[in-house]
């Protein structure tokens, strides 16, 4: 007999066992019958790795790439504001003689933004373990166009020099490719292939 057959066999046993003791209502007065069970948040962290987790859960302090998903929503969250800020205000500052700059300093920042949470969705992709968490990154370019079409800039103000003031690649972009080299590195001497680059 193999071990999967007594394994089985078990399986068999106890599952009988179970259904002819909720047959005889033996499992009718447990205590927190009916109610939600409390699971423990570290269920799904290795085992090896629970007693660190705890401590750093109870010193409220998370994993780099649980920090920058939240660095993710936050950056959402001000480009938001900043949409909401345009729409209310554009209106009002549009025949103002200073409109042109505003307008230049809300595309700059929103452009910086964008590509803030782009350069963070590339850290935590790279940082993260498989996770339901998927971020979306900006398409910068179709967001500019759309922003342009529904608030029109000042004839004055030449847009390409906006975007190139905030153009560039970001600190973190830069740090997780470096961070994504360093790791490709590791992999190939893990692997003793140091043939590719």
């Amino acid at each position: 007999m193999s071990e999967h057959d007594i394994s089985r066999a078990f399986e068999i046993i106890a599952e009988r066992k179970i259904a002819e003791a909720m047959e005889e209502g033996k499992f009718d007065d447990l205590p927190g019958k009916g109610q939600p069970l409390e699971i423990d948040p570290q269920w799904l962290v290795p085992p090896h790795l629970r007693v660190a987790a705890t401590i750093l859960h109870n010193a409220d302090i998370l994993p780099d790439w649980a920090q920058t998903d939240r660095e993710i929503m936050l950056a959402r969250e001000a480009i938001n504001v900043l949409r909401r800020r345009v729409t209310m205000e554009y209106p009002l500052r549009r025949d103002k003689p200073v409109f042109a700059d505003w307008y230049a300093n809300i595309l700059r920042s929103l452009v910086r933004l964008m590509r803030r949470v782009n350069d963070l969705i590339l850290q935590y992709n790279i940082s993260s373990p498989v996770s339901a968490n998927v971020h979306a990154p900006f398409a910068v370019e179709q967001e500019v166009q759309i922003f342009l079409a529904e608030f029109p800039p000042p004839g004055s103000l030449d847009i390409r020099s906006v975007l190139t003031e905030s153009s560039g690649t970001g600190a973190v972009r830069v740090e997780a490719q470096a961070r994504y080299a360093s790791l490709r590195a590791a992999d190939r001497e893990a692997s003793g292939d140091s043939s590719k680059p």
